[in-house]
């Protein structure tokens, strides 16, 4: 929990609200190129993960341990 003072919460709005801005205005768009980039890495991740798990599971019911 905030421990604001009464009378400085429209203070600490106010300075909050001025630290946003200045995050989003320092972010930019990815260009298409960066994003596919991050798309395919993101699905090749996905991906392996998801035949490690299909693997595991099969291991698994061959040996009978379920």
């Amino acid at each position: 929990m905030l421990n604001i003072p009464a009378g400085k919460a429209g203070t600490y709005i106010i300075n909050k609200l001025r630290e946003y801005d200045r995050v989003l205005k320092i972010t930019k768009k990815p260009s298409l190129d960066e994003y596919k980039a991050t798309a395919k890495a993101t699905g090749l991740g996905i991906t392996i993960i998801g035949i490690i798990g299909f693997i595991i599971t099969m291991i698994i019911q061959l040996l009978g341990w379920i």
